[in-house]
């Protein structure tokens, strides 16, 4: 089925791009790192937790400690969105192109909500990826800055330091709320947003703990059925032999520079075209948008999580 009254975005050069009325917060996107890979999946050796060598001032025997090591292996997925155009739609319009662009551009923002939706799933997203023994669970008791900062420093990769704090806009309020309470205004860093009446990137400032960005994702607990959960990331991967391999989103390695794959296919399939349970062709175009893509987290020790924490109260109006 094609979009209602897709013509309308057809109509002029100024109505040609659809306007969302209630985008989804997704910033952490402008700070995510990415890698290229080759083949279909990004392979990670790791080994446990390494024992220090011997100190010695003779020659007895030094005995061997190596790790256990494993591999875990993260595969792309196929994140997809499909818009199709009936010839009704094109032959209204004078410009097909300016059509078929603005539902392009649809389509590739649906692909990336798919993305931050799916990496903070409960059941499939970074929390399956994380180590047990780095999750903080507050059992729906309060949030405390004494148990942001344990969580904090349970990341030990890279420099022993999180380069992102990635939350919903919710447990970034009750982050704040906490910081008023002790009497001391949140921690702000400085950032580069991008200005809509300029029209290009200006300076200004980030929510921030610890020194760390902090960036909201508000698919975090979109349904309200998830409890909230907060991030704390190495973001990056210098595919290092040290403990530098952090968590990064992963693309084709020749799609680094645009991610996104366009297939187009003239008619459009309906199951019921020649009738009930009759399927055939409509007249129009066909078109599926995908971005072939996953998450890698190279060390356990970049990621930890703080979860199941009570949050401020919404407030009314």
């Amino acid at each position: 089925m094609s979009l209602s009254n897709a013509f309308l975005l057809g109509d002029s050069p100024v109505a040609r791009w659809l306007v969302e009325n209630s985008p989804v917060a997704i910033p952490f996107l402008d700070y995510w790192a990415w890698q290229g890979i080759d083949g279909q999946s990004l392979t990670c050796p790791r080994g446990t937790e390494l024992t220090p060598a011997a100190v010695k001032s003779d020659c007895t025997e030094v005995t061997e400690a190596l790790p256990t090591v494993s591999q875990t292996t993260f595969g792309l997925l196929d994140f997809i969105a499909r818009y199709a155009l009936c010839g009704a739609d094109l032959d209204r319009v004078q410009f097909p192109t300016q059509l078929d662009a603005a539902l392009y551009a649809i389509a590739k923002r649906q692909v990336l909500y798919a993305y931050a939706q799916w990496i903070v799933n409960t059941a499939t997203g970074l929390v399956t990826l994380c180590d047990a023994s780095r999750i903080v669970d507050m059992a729906a008791g309060a949030l405390t800055l004494d148990c942001l900062d344990d969580a904090y420093e349970r990341v030990v990769a890279g420099t022993g330091r999180p380069t992102l704090i990635m939350s919903s806009k919710k447990g970034l309020r009750t982050y704040r709320s906490l910081c008023r309470a002790a009497g001391f205004k949140p921690e702000r860093e400085p950032w580069t947003w991008y200005y809509p009446d300029k029209r290009r990137m200006g300076p200004g400032s980030v929510d921030s703990f610890n020194g760390t960005p902090w960036l909201v994702n508000d698919f975090i607990n979109k349904s309200g059925l998830d409890g909230e959960y907060i991030y704390f990331m190495v973001t990056g991967d210098d595919r290092g032999r040290g403990p530098t391999r952090g968590v990064t989103g992963i693309l084709p390695r020749q799609q680094m520079g645009n991610p996104f794959n366009k297939r187009v296919v003239q008619g459009i399939f309906d199951p019921n075209a020649g009738g009930p349970g009759s399927p055939g062709m409509l007249p129009g175009i066909d078109v599926w948008v995908s971005m072939p893509a996953s998450v890698a987290v190279g060390s356990q020790g970049a990621l930890s999580i703080i979860r199941n924490f009570t949050t401020v109260a919404d407030c009314g109006g």
